[in-house]
């Protein structure tokens, strides 16, 4: 290892000692001047650090099968509108503690979209965390039994952005309401939520086993909430085949047919 190795291991600037060797003979082929070759090194020390920060706020976020949204299959639905997702990933609602509500069906697309926006706060610098409802329930549950809920409460008031996934598929355990409601209204004109349901917003009360908490969490969460409601079939089970009133299972059009399938 060479002096330069060893002072740059010292200074914990590993992103320039990687690329060092090849910003070297770069130097030497193009005759860069001592300032443009500065430049260089320190930016790929810079860059090296900016990605070890996203990856460890994207693996702090605890996404569920992140899915960037240039990966999205945008033609599956026509019913989502890319301009205005596109449009929130900017992070403009998060500078102004606004919040999203993604609402449809399962499998239409709102935990991926939700999560695709998460990651695009990320890049821009903000820290998020994202909990399916159930998560949540569990968390404030069991930190309640040895009297953390002080500890859990903070935990879902310190990020920028607070992804809530999965309202509706299932009632919830008693007192839930009230742990969603804590988070909502602490959280309310100071950090922005975005939350999934495939279930309608008057149903929330049989959800969470209580009509007043429900409304209380809908009258601060929808104050300043962009409603984004997606309909159509889920991508989850678009390549099932059908089954006709026989009983027979039928391929989609764009299947292709198989030799017995001749007759």
């Amino acid at each position: 290892m060479t002096q330069i190795e060893t002072t740059l291991r010292q200074l914990r600037l590993s992103g320039l000692s990687q690329t060092l060797p090849v910003r070297l003979q770069e130097a030497a082929a193009n005759r860069l001047s001592h300032g443009e070759f500065l430049e260089l090194i320190l930016q790929d020390e810079l860059n090296v650090r900016q990605q070890r920060l996203l990856a460890r706020r994207t693996q702090a976020a605890e996404f569920h099968a992140l899915k960037p949204l240039e990966d999205f299959d945008w033609s599956f639905n026509p019913s989502i509108h890319r301009k205005e997702i596109f449009e929130l990933a900017t992070g403009k609602f998060i500078r102004e503690a606004k919040d999203v509500l993604f609402l449809g069906p399962p499998g239409v697309g709102k935990t991926a979209l939700a999560q695709g926006i998460g990651y695009e706060a990320i890049k821009a610098g903000f820290q998020v965390l994202y909990r399916s409802i159930f998560d949540l329930v569990r968390d404030f549950m069991k930190d309640e039994a040895f009297n953390q809920q002080d500890k859990t409460l903070r935990k879902y008031l310190k990020p920028d952005l607070l992804l809530i996934d999965d309202m509706g598929l299932k009632a919830l355990p008693k007192h839930s309401g009230e742990y969603l409601l804590e988070v909502v209204m602490r959280r309310y004109e100071n950090r922005s939520t975005i939350m999934t349901s495939n279930r309608p917003l008057e149903e929330w009360g049989k959800l969470l086993n209580d009509v007043a908490t429900a409304g209380a969490i809908l009258d601060r969460f929808l104050h300043h909430a962009q409603v984004i409601a997606i309909t159509g079939r889920s991508y989850r089970v678009k390549d099932a085949p059908t089954v006709n009133a026989e009983g027979k299972k039928h391929r989609k059009s764009n299947e292709p047919a198989t030799a017995g399938a001749a007759s």
